[in-house]
């Protein structure tokens, strides 16, 4: 008795989106820590935070754009 793969379809589309968020977070919390680290550093004014906050979350973005991409592209062929 095997399962439908439609069912194996739907949890492995579950794990790719919950996959996504995450990618995105460590995208934007590694950024973060990364700008702080080189505020201190080079002391370094503090909208660098935000700069780097930001760099990270487009990094994300594109990074969850191209998983994406590559699932969505996956399912059709």
């Amino acid at each position: 008795m095997n399962e439908p793969k439609e069912n194996d379809s739907l949890v492995r589309t579950g794990l790719v989106i919950g996959s996504a968020g995450t990618l995105l977070a460590a995208y934007i919390i590694i950024g973060f820590f990364v700008a702080r680290w080189l505020k201190d550093y080079l002391e370094g004014p503090s909208y660098w935070l935000a700069i780097g906050t930001i760099t990270g979350m487009v990094l994300g973005i594109v990074n969850v754009v191209m998983l994406i991409k590559k699932f969505l592209g996956e399912q059709n062929g």
